[in-house]
């Protein structure tokens, strides 16, 4: 999957760009993807001293419903909470995409992880053909909060919504990271690939999905 972030702003904020957004307090999830993609969008608008963040609840309904109520600057979230925001008339001062890999524990099967990525592939080629058929899953997702439960299919951005094949996870990709991470003090210690990563385990499962795909 490949999960969408914004950065988003009260609809009486004076900020408009990232960069408005330097010394100013942006909460994020710290430990999850979400907030990792808030630093990304951060650092990239201004130097690193500038980035002012603290750590807030994980549950993006939260993080919302602090935001409105003038708690900090700014927050990150993921859908529905981006359309929840954009009908309640916040800006979204900037986006972006990041994936949202899969990954198993060592004692998992290569059969087992076969399996699922077949399943994936399954769910990847369905939500292609028909995005809007499968918005309702956030809505399902977020049952009994107000604000979810008033939007519409219709209120959903089709675009934010992005998934594709999962693959072997990019040695590169997953060095930059580690090294990204790190940089931040989010992490300790050298990349190790072979540490990080069970090639072994992984292209057995691959090439079990794709035998059984052909089959």
């Amino acid at each position: 999957m490949v999960v969408c972030g914004a950065l988003i702003v009260t609809p009486w904020s004076s900020m408009y760009t990232p960069q408005d957004l330097a010394h100013r307090l942006v909460a994020l999830d710290y430990g999850n993807g979400t907030a990792y993609a808030g630093l990304q969008m951060l650092e990239s608008a201004m130097p690193r001293a500038a980035v002012h963040t603290c750590s807030f609840d994980a549950n993006p309904a939260k993080r919302y419903a602090a935001l409105m109520a003038g708690e900090f600057d700014a927050t990150v979230v993921q859908e529905p909470w981006i359309t929840v925001a954009e009908k309640a008339g916040c800006r979204l001062v900037s986006t972006t995409f990041f994936h949202g890999t899969w990954v198993a524990t060592r004692d998992v099967s290569p059969d087992a992880y076969a399996a699922l990525l077949r399943a994936i592939t399954r769910a990847v080629h369905r939500i292609n053909a028909d995005k809007r058929r499968y918005v309702s899953y956030f809505k399902r997702d977020w049952a009994g909060h107000p604000e979810v439960d008033a939007l519409s299919v219709d209120d959903f951005n089709l675009g934010r919504i992005q998934v594709k094949e999962p693959g072997p996870i990019p040695e590169s990709e997953a060095r930059w990271a580690w090294e990204w991470m790190a940089s931040w003090g989010l992490i300790d210690g050298a990349f190790d690939v072979t540490a990080q990563i069970d090639r072994s385990l992984e292209r057995d499962a691959h090439e079990l999905a794709a035998a059984v795909r052909a089959g």
